[in-house]
């Protein structure tokens, strides 16, 4: 049996620039991410016949197929899973099963997490022998066919390398820049809550994309606003000047807002208002504003009394923290 996990994450600044080509347009900035334990897990057990099974825990759904060659061609609720298993094209017949920790919808990255975990037990499984930075590229790939939208790159790198990162783009290369970093101090400084309110960050991106490319004035300017605070940030994530990073997240929230009127909702607006009387210094939305999780900075002594504030606004407190490690691949 082959085991692989890897980790989602609350990401900080810069989301949508990491978006070929829109980069390119704003002096190549980063993106800023931080991966946390709320893991997504798949599991892959070789068969004596030719079938494969795929199990689902978090959709609830067991599919079987006699072989490769009965894989459909056409949407499937288990798409990602299927395009994977195509592409790895094993020889023998095998049970996968998957499970994320992360909401459907959360806007952590947990559909990026599954992906990069499964193509790691994947990698394993058929001895493609892929290296971490092709696995990413596949990744992206495979999961672009599936949402029919240009997939950004930073939860891969997120789920595949963990830990505090700079997703940095380069002429010739994306690359990894890790920030060094105290996971339990940073722990104590976030809340991190789902509204049940999951949206489309991929649609919202995809939005922002064309409006970028056919020239709208306002979504430059916000862009560029985000690639200018995400540089700032990078420099202050790295000096652990804390304070200075709680008015960055803040205005990244603000600028990104703006890109896209009407992706916070009034449940997310009252949960944010209710956390600032708290004690809050800043907030944003998970995802590209995209998704449900929102993500609170708060002095440590504030924590339990914004995490009890959300919760009589019905919120899901996640319980998670943040974590070095990226992709594990282990064989039983």
């Amino acid at each position: 049996m082959i085991e692989s996990s890897a980790p989602t994450r609350i990401d900080l600044a810069g989301g949508t620039l990491d978006l070929w080509p829109l980069h390119l347009f704003f002096g190549n900035p980063p993106t800023l991410n931080a991966a946390i334990n709320l893991y997504a897990r798949v599991e892959i057990r070789p068969r004596r016949d030719r079938k494969l099974i795929v199990e689902s825990r978090d959709l609830n759904r067991r599919v079987t197929f006699a072989n490769l060659k009965h894989l459909p061609d056409t949407k499937h609720p288990l798409e990602l899973i299927l395009r994977l298993v195509k592409f790895y094209a094993p020889r023998q017949g095998l049970e996968i099963v998957t499970h994320c920790a992360a909401p459907a919808g959360s806007g952590i990255g947990g559909s990026s997490a599954l992906n990069i975990a499964l193509n790691g037990a994947l990698n394993r499984f058929t001895g493609r022998g892929y290296r971490r930075e092709q696995m990413i590229e596949i990744a992206k790939n495979i999961e672009t066919q599936v949402i029919d939208v240009p997939a950004g790159t930073q939860d891969y790198f997120a789920a595949m390398y963990g830990g505090l990162q700079a997703v940095q783009p380069y002429y010739d290369r994306l690359a990894s820049n890790r920030i060094t970093f105290d996971p339990a101090d940073t722990t104590r400084r976030f809340v991190l809550c789902f509204t049940g309110k999951p949206r489309n960050s991929g649609i919202n991106n995809w939005t922002v994309y064309k409006e970028t490319i056919n020239g709208k004035s306002s979504v430059k300017t916000n862009l560029q606003r985000i690639a200018t605070i995400a540089r700032e940030m990078e420099v202050v994530l790295k000096n652990k000047s804390w304070n200075r990073f709680a008015k960055l997240f803040a205005e990244e929230w603000k600028a990104r807002r703006a890109l896209a009127p009407g992706i916070c909702t009034k449940e997310m607006e009252t949960m944010i208002r209710a956390a600032g009387k708290a004690g809050t210094l800043a907030a944003k939305v998970c995802g590209a504003g995209g998704g449900g999780c929102v993500a609170f900075f708060v002095p440590p002594e504030k924590k339990l009394a914004v995490q009890d504030v959300l919760q009589k606004q019905n919120a899901r407190i996640l319980d998670f923290r943040f974590v070095q490690r990226g992709l594990m691949v282990q064989s039983g």
